[in-house]
């Protein structure tokens, strides 16, 4: 075996979010050994491992999975996702052998999926173990919509499949569905690096100033309530990707997708985040203690376990989506900015895998 462990990872590009996850587990055992060194197979950017990781891996953009086709961070499109998973299924024969010897060649250990089908299947064709890390997987997603589009059933039963398949399956809080046998963990978030101070600075946000972060994940967005901004804000509101928007007002900064501010450092230093409720914002928002005003995705079958861990363990208040996309929203900042921040967080599941997966493949 290599004395450089190797660890093969398969991301799905559904939005920022499980790439987000996927770093937060490779930067934690990155701190164990810094010697380890990872595969990454995704569409997911370059850019959000380079951000996270201090060590070194390769990266082959590969397109993982399908998961759902986004009309906006709050509106997916059935129909689409349905053409596009009939021209992504079956998977290439050819793909997954070029893919299996592609792990075999960089003598990986183990290949871990977030959610994404097709690893699992190249580990099982390369005679890997298999790792699923998953707080929903798809075909629990697809099974609330299929009486809109039946013939998302095909996909739905051959992803259950495969992913009882994998060897090992750990289960990330906030957790959707429990599934027998397999490991529950923390939320996993990526750790905060600057100090709010600092950062603050580098924004040239005052220090007795209130500072808003708003947040909607990777997939864009329009931002309409940039239209109807009040002459007088109560709080500087930063804005990651926006960057292609003019500065509107002298309290509002908008940020390109990457902006050279790590997003958990972003988030420890607000004083308030309105955004998308997604996986990894919630997760980075539970171990920063940040208040919340979330965007609950209501026709998303994962948004009741969402929101039923937000309001359990998250300083928070809704705000409809009616409410974020006029800009009414900003009239409720004095009653969010009021909002406490929250207690530390317990442990963060980005460790708990990392210990699990040197335990084991280490």
């Amino acid at each position: 075996m290599t004395s450089t462990p190797t660890f093969a990872y398969f991301i799905t590009d559904h939005g920022f979010g499980h790439a987000s996850r996927a770093a937060a587990v490779m930067a934690a055992m990155q701190r164990v050994s810094p010697r380890v060194r990872f595969e990454l197979f995704t569409t997911c950017p370059r850019w959000i491992f380079e951000d996270s990781l201090q060590g070194g891996f390769g990266y082959q953009e590969v397109r993982a999975d399908v998961g759902m086709v986004q009309r906006s961070p709050l509106e997916a499109d059935l129909d689409a996702t349905l053409r596009e998973l009939e021209g992504w299924m079956p998977f290439d024969t050819t793909l997954i052998d070029r893919l299996a010897q592609a792990v075999t060649e960089r003598q990986c250990r183990v290949v871990v999926c977030d959610i994404s089908p097709l690893g699992v299947a190249v580990a099982k064709s390369a005679s890997l173990p298999c790792v699923l890390i998953e707080n929903f997987t798809w075909d629990w997603i697809y099974a609330p919509y299929l009486r809109q589009v039946p013939a998302l059933a095909v996909h739905a039963e051959f992803f259950r499949n495969i992913y009882d398949a994998a060897d090992l399956r750990i289960q990330t809080e906030p957790l959707c569905r429990a599934v027998d046998g397999a490991v529950r963990v923390a939320p996993i978030s990526r750790a905060p690096r600057t100090a709010p101070e600092a950062l603050r600075a580098r924004l040239n946000i005052p220090t007795d100033a209130r500072m808003v972060l708003v947040s909607m994940g990777g997939v864009p967005d329009r931002f309409q309530f940039l239209e109807r901004l009040p002459a007088v804000l109560d709080a500087f509101i930063v804005i990651p990707g926006a960057g292609d928007m003019p500065r509107s007002h002298e309290k509002v900064i908008p940020l390109p997708a990457r902006s050279g501010f790590f997003h958990p450092d972003l988030l420890r230093a607000a004083d308030l985040l309105i955004g998308k409720a997604g996986y990894s914002t919630i997760a980075e928002a539970f171990h920063t203690g940040v208040p919340f005003g979330y965007i609950a995705r209501t026709q998303s079958p994962e948004s009741p376990a969402l929101e039923r861990f937000i309001t359990a363990c998250i300083s928070s208040r809704p705000i409809s989506t009616d409410d974020y996309t006029t800009g009414r929203w900003m009239e409720m900042l004095p009653e969010l900015l009021a909002l406490p921040r929250g207690p530390p967080a317990g442990p963060n599941g980005a460790d708990e895998v990392s210990r699990l997966l040197w335990e084991r493949y280490g």
